[in-house]
């Protein structure tokens, strides 16, 4: 469980190659728009002008990132807004990685203030197949057809940071125990605690080295309250996928059967 100070753009592909990951599970930055359009609610009512802390996506680093999806070995999953899709899987496909599809994630956002239009309501998270070749697997539920994890608030977070239910959903669906998963956009270091809970291996890199340093620290300490009560809701959320996936599952037998009865009329 390491994350290295250091750039994306950096990092020797070779060395990648050499030894590339089994997953990667990345949060990038999103497009100027978003940054320059990002906004906190104030207290008393308004909005106010939020600094995110750190650059827009740049084209070098989108197809730093596709070209490390085309070096994992299995799947990809990244974050983006909802415009940049087709810059992602273009890159994607440049760089020799398959795009497979995008997942919505709908999750909570302030209302349009401005009153003359619809407020943005969802990001997306893009999957991806790397180098390795057999059969594709995951362990996620097959109905799955969006994330609807709320949003984090509140003080002493990455400005951007994701919750810890979502990242345990997308570590425990896209990797298995011991494999190693990748995130060369660490920020708090989210990804990288999902995967210590969840008995993954974790590389991951963050180009600010306050938030290396506190990813790092975040590693090996004790779960804070919020992490904690992110855990627990996961851990419910656990039972009550495999209730649905056994019912969905009995479901399909009884389809199956009924298929298989019919065949045999015939």
């Amino acid at each position: 469980m390491l994350v290295l100070n250091t750039s994306a753009l950096a990092v020797d592909l070779a060395a990648v190659a050499a030894e590339p990951p089994d997953v990667m599970v990345v949060d990038p930055p999103y497009r100027a728009h978003v940054h320059k359009s990002a906004v906190s609610q104030s207290i008393g009512g308004g909005s106010r002008s939020r600094d995110l802390g750190f650059d827009h996506l740049t084209v070098a680093l989108r197809q730093r990132i596709a070209r490390f999806a085309a070096l994992t070995k299995r799947w990809s999953v990244i974050y983006t807004d909802l415009e940049s899709m087709t810059w992602w899987r273009l890159s994607l496909q440049a760089a020799g990685a398959t795009y497979i599809r995008a997942i919505p994630w709908v999750r909570w956002s302030m209302p349009q203030l401005s009153g003359d239009r619809p407020p943005t309501g969802c990001e997306m998270i893009i999957v991806a197949y790397g180098s390795g070749g057999g059969k594709k697997h995951w362990n996620g539920p097959g109905n799955l057809l969006s994330f609807e994890h709320t949003c984090l608030r509140g003080e002493g977070k990455h400005k951007t940071e994701k919750p810890l239910d979502q990242l345990l959903d997308l570590v425990s669906y896209f990797s298995d125990s011991g494999e190693t998963v990748f995130d060369p956009c660490s920020g708090s270091g989210t990804t990288g605690l999902a995967c210590k809970l969840l008995d993954r291996q974790f590389v991951g890199l963050e180009v600010d080295p306050a938030w290396a340093t506190f990813a790092n620290a975040r590693l090996v300490r004790e779960l804070t309250e919020r992490d904690q009560t992110r855990l627990d809701r996961w851990l419910k959320g656990q039972e009550e996928q495999a209730a649905d996936r056994a019912r969905v599952e009995a479901h399909t037998a009884g389809v199956r059967a009924k298929a298989d009865a019919a065949k045999r009329v015939r």
